[in-house]
């Protein structure tokens, strides 16, 4: 049994021949910078406008990058729940300090320590300096400088104190000044207490 279905072979179709005519290009125009661009692009420096729309663009971006870094970090705060995880992990480690405080007495001893070394600091201090002023304390002197600036601790020293004094100085500044004025209204009160 067969079947047949009407042709569609392509020698049924007619195709007409198109004619393709060449299309016009526009003309390529180039334009260089001409001289009021440039005397447009220094009146815009001289007058502070560049400097402010750099620093207007640099803020933008930065206030952009702040923006994007948050709802980053609130989207995988909320997908993995990194908060709570940290903040357990935290509670943990500090339910274990204390409790490693508790048995080796930690604070204690450093606390006995710290006023010890404070009560007799001006007698290590003239130790050090009487064992300094003998030849063999100088050639230590020299040799232990020697060794701190060739082997890069000076260095790193210095790296690290640029980095981290701009940054912690003015923190360690009024937790200084907070101190002086507790001394000195403590003395106050003594002074008083004492008439």
């Amino acid at each position: 049994m067969s079947t047949t279905l009407p042709s569609t072979a392509c020698h049924s179709m007619k195709f007409q021949r198109q004619v393709l005519l060449p299309r016009r290009r526009p003309p390529l125009v180039v334009k260089a910078f001409r001289r009021s661009d440039f005397d447009a692009f220094a009146r815009h420096v001289a007058s502070g406008e560049a400097l402010k729309d750099a620093w207007r663009t640099a803020n933008d971006v930065f206030e952009q990058f702040v923006f994007e870094v948050r709802k980053t970090a609130e989207r995988l705060d909320r997908q993995y729940s990194v908060s709570r995880r940290v903040s357990s992990v935290v509670r943990s480690a500090t339910d274990r300090v204390r409790e490693l405080d508790r048995e080796l007495e930690i604070e204690t001893r450093w606390r006995t320590f710290t006023m010890d070394f404070r009560r007799n600091r001006p007698r290590y201090r003239k130790l050090l300096n009487d064992f300094l002023e003998t030849p063999l304390g100088r050639s230590f002197s020299i040799i232990f400088f020697l060794w701190f600036a060739l082997s890069g601790w000076l260095f790193r020293f210095l790296i690290f104190s640029i980095w981290i004094l701009p940054f912690a100085g003015p923190l360690l500044i009024g937790t200084i000044a907070n101190n002086l004025v507790i001394k000195d209204q403590l003395s106050l009160i003594a002074i008083t207490w004492h008439r």
